[in-house]
């Protein structure tokens, strides 16, 4: 498991112009909610959490929350919201959790090793799929999950219902798929179309001379 440490202050008041002001003054306007408690509005440092999200991007983390005057508190990053212009950060959404809660998140699918149907066959290896929902408890959630590939073949395809992790459980729908090896194209047949493209002449569609002369003779 991942975690990381993110400064914040609690926020007083609510709305647009509140929020705008705070941005202005490079704090990220959040709320924290869960946890039995009433949600709490709260800012953060703009610039701490761009890069959070630029070092993090694609690991499910466990973020503990340090709120100035008052006690640190676990939680995941829930979601954010972005200006639709500037594609800025103008919000964040956190969860408070408990260690041992069993939660449902979502993490990252990392695909390991060179497969028997690419190096060796000439396949072409196609991911479907680059994020899984789980279940696990929030002391083990994991920074992402590895697919090892390494013995697929040509025609081969991995579902969710193929992978088994220790400690965690998928709540993906099992058909779903996850990776396939994918049949090289038929450099042979394209080469054969390439030819007989090449070898096709224009038809020209007309009178030759000789009929052009024959009508000439008969309008006469």
């Amino acid at each position: 498991m991942n975690e990381v440490s993110l400064t914040a202050r609690k926020r007083e008041g609510t709305g647009k112009k509140i929020a705008k002001a705070f941005r202005r003054e490079g704090r990220l306007p959040a709320v924290i909610y869960g946890g039995g408690e009433e949600p709490t509005p709260l800012t953060l440092d703009h610039r701490e959490f761009e890069t959070f999200l630029r070092k993090h991007r694609g690991e499910s983390v466990v973020i503990n929350l340090e709120v100035e005057g008052g006690e640190a508190k676990k939680a995941l990053l829930r979601d954010i919201q972005r200006d639709y212009i500037k594609n800025s950060v103008i919000h964040a959404d956190f969860q408070q959790i408990l260690m041992t809660d069993r939660i449902t998140t979502t993490v990252s699918l990392v695909l390991t090793g060179d497969p028997v149907g690419v190096k060796r066959d000439g396949g072409v290896l196609e991911q479907a799929l680059r994020e899984v929902e789980i279940q696990c408890l929030a002391s083990e959630i994991p920074e992402h999950l590895e697919v090892d590939v390494a013995d697929m073949i040509i025609g081969e395809t991995l579902h969710i219902s193929d992978l088994t992790f220790e400690n965690v459980d998928i709540t993906t729908d099992g058909g779903v798929s996850v990776v396939s090896v994918l049949a090289p194209m038929a450099e042979e047949v394209v080469e054969e179309e390439e030819e007989g493209l090449e070898q096709e002449e224009p038809e020209i569609i007309g009178r030759g001379q000789d009929d052009e002369e024959e009508a000439e003779e008969e309008a006469e």
